[in-house]
């Protein structure tokens, strides 16, 4: 019986990773679609709720020190999904796809959610001190920061030729849908857990 050894693709060298500061722009647009859609969705519940705890004569009590240790995590539960389910189910983040980017695994096919998981993770240690562990991972050609190396994944120009056909545009609007039903989940936990 004869046993076949499969490795990982090597990384292709046709690709050309995108730079420090374009990726840093994108995760900047990423940054204010979190914030807008967390403030956004928050104050939407908070005021839904607390309208009809107020008629059943409940009241929402916000306590300082719970409130903040409570939003912290749900913030880095909820930035974690945003890149995960983005990348994973589309290949871009809105900032990745408003700067012309694309994560893709190493040999050009469509990021795994694995390894958009990953990569997700890893952002906490490659962004500290503004990105220089990011920075200082960065080598040409394909320019991967510690999460890239360790998903085995390339940010790549969209228009990139060894880009396997991208998925469809609808798989966007389900990323975005999961996403903004995940804030929904969360908005409502953070409110819950406030009523008296």
């Amino acid at each position: 019986m004869e046993l076949s050894v499969t490795s990982s693709p090597e990384p292709t060298q046709q690709f050309t990773g995108k730079r420090f500061g374009a990726r840093a722009g994108a995760y900047l647009i990423d940054l204010a679609v979190i914030w807008i859609a967390t403030i956004a969705i928050s104050l939407v519940i908070g005021i839904i709720l607390g309208f009809v705890f107020a008629l059943m004569g409940r009241a929402l009590v916000f306590t300082e020190q719970r409130f903040r240790v409570l939003d912290f995590l749900i913030g880095l539960i909820m930035s974690t999904l945003y890149f995960t389910s983005f990348e994973w189910l589309y290949g871009a983040t809105p900032g990745k796809l408003a700067l012309r980017m694309r994560v893709v695994m190493e040999d050009g096919r469509p990021c795994t959610f694995g390894a958009a998981f990953i990569r997700a993770l890893l952002r906490y240690i490659d962004g500290l001190f503004f990105g220089i562990p990011a920075y200082m991972s960065m080598k040409e050609p394909l320019l991967q920061r510690i999460g890239d190396k360790a998903a085995r994944t390339i940010v790549a120009d969209t228009r990139h030729p060894s880009i396997q056909p991208a998925r469809a545009w609808w798989w966007f609007v389900v990323a975005l849908s999961a996403y903004l039903g995940m804030e929904i989940v969360a908005a409502l936990i953070q409110t819950i857990t406030m009523i008296r």
